[in-house]
């Protein structure tokens, strides 16, 4: 068996999603939902070295001084070659652990996919080294669009895979490959990454709960996953990585942090902030990206002052590729996860309705 590490595979291992190699230990860190390890193996037996990190979840109200926490590690699915079902999945449970990716009688040629199921913040993952009995080959780049999902739990597939709405957060529970935003651009045969923390916010809001918001977090490729490293946040290269469309399904939380919040204007600046982001978001992907701000499918609380914003932008500055999406809110019949979050049938059907509207703009546009 021979060991390869992944300054050795740098020319071998493609990557989906803001990803990054942490130079000290030569580890790869797939943080996000849904970020992905792909490479092309041919051999009899491989295996590969993890490194995880846990988050916390609070067994209670984060302001009780008293309130107890437990550990979430992160979760990974392994697919071979075009496979639409993981061959398998498992808990990465502890800081070093080597699992078993594939193996034959006689030398095969697959590609293996390494996706991350599960958040960014409350778990965190990365690939140390490989051992096997093979090579690794090229990776033949695949042309498509690529879209960027950005969120909250929703696109994170929070508890999605249990019906439970009195159920609290399990890392076990959550899949972003089955959430709204993944399937929609499997459907469509596009490339995608997330960029998603369950309880974040669009904007920053006194009092609540996350040391950050989106508008925090989005100019860096994973600003919480190194700093939780204890290294300085690198800026995310948008013109390396282009988007053709970005989706922004941000504001739930928004209007939880408003109620909470002890000071009395958080709703009347909203709007402001909100543009001064989406103005961020335009500027950091440049002028021919599409961007959709969406809402849904749990509250929609601010979706009159999203629109408006939006509205407002488009107006002042002509900028006619930002449109909004307002999510069918979830139906009794379809049942809720996790804390009464979206369930599998629910982002099948929010799938469905991203994808219409991300086929118009994208495929109209190429007519």
């Amino acid at each position: 068996m021979k060991r390869y590490s992944i300054s050795e595979l740098s020319d071998r291992l493609s990557v989906h999603g803001r990803t990054f190699r942490d130079a000290r230990e030569d580890i790869l860190y797939f943080n996000w939902s849904c970020s992905t390890v792909e490479f092309i193996f041919r051999g009899t037996h491989l295996n590969v070295s993890l490194r995880a990190v846990c988050g916390q979840e609070f067994e209670g109200m984060p302001t009780d001084p008293n309130v107890t926490t437990r550990p979430t590690w992160p979760w990974l699915a392994v697919f071979l070659d075009d496979m639409d079902t993981p061959i398998r999945k498992f808990e990465v449970a502890s800081p070093n652990e080597t699992w078993l990716l594939y193996q034959s009688t006689e030398p095969e040629t697959h590609r293996i996919r390494l996706v991350k199921r599960t958040e960014n913040y409350k778990t965190f993952l990365g690939v140390s080294a490989f051992t096997a009995e093979g090579d690794f080959l090229p990776v033949e780049p695949k042309a498509s669009k690529h879209i960027e999902i950005v969120g909250d739990s929703i696109t994170c597939g929070y508890g999605n895979l249990v019906k439970d709405p009195a159920r609290h957060f399990y890392s076990a529970d959550e899949d972003g490959w089955q959430a709204y935003g993944a399937i929609a651009a499997r459907s469509l045969d596009y490339d995608w990454s997330c960029v998603s923390v369950s309880g974040i916010t669009s904007v920053r809001h006194a009092g609540w709960q996350l040391p950050f918001a989106m508008e925090d977090l989005y100019a860096y490729t994973d600003r919480a996953g190194q700093e939780r490293l204890d290294l300085k946040p690198e800026k995310w290269d948008f013109a390396a990585h282009p988007s053709d469309a970005v989706v922004v399904n941000l504001g739930t939380n928004d209007c939880y942090a408003i109620q909470f919040s002890p000071k009395a204007d958080e709703l009347e600046r909203f709007p402001a902030a909100y543009r001064a982001f989406l103005e961020e978001i335009r500027r950091l992907n440049g002028p021919h990206t599409h961007i959709i701000c969406a809402l849904g499918s749990m509250n929609y609380y601010l979706y009159h002052d999203i629109a408006g914003a939006v509205e407002r932008y488009r107006r002042e500055t002509g900028d006619g590729r930002v449109h909004l999406l307002r999510f069918q809110p979830m139906h009794p019949l379809d049942g809720a996860g996790a804390d009464g979050h979206p369930s599998l049938e629910t982002h099948v059907k929010m799938a469905g309705e991203l994808a219409e509207l991300l086929r118009g703009i994208l495929e109209g546009e190429a007519k």
